[in-house]
């Protein structure tokens, strides 16, 4: 995975953005997919207590 995040990063500095533009960006992705993720588990255990009732 670290290839492929080098390879991403990589690319966007060679389209322009400066390195700490390019791991800001990079943090950002990464906690909206963890948000993500937690709102898919929340709506998940939400349906299986609806489920149960």
């Amino acid at each position: 995975m670290a290839d492929g995040v080098s390879d991403v990063a990589l690319s966007a500095i060679k389209a322009g953005w400066r390195p700490e533009e390019v791991a800001a960006a990079l943090v950002e992705l990464a906690d909206h997919v963890m948000l993500g993720m937690l709102a898919s588990r929340d709506v998940e255990c939400s349906q299986a207590n609806l489920r149960r009732r």
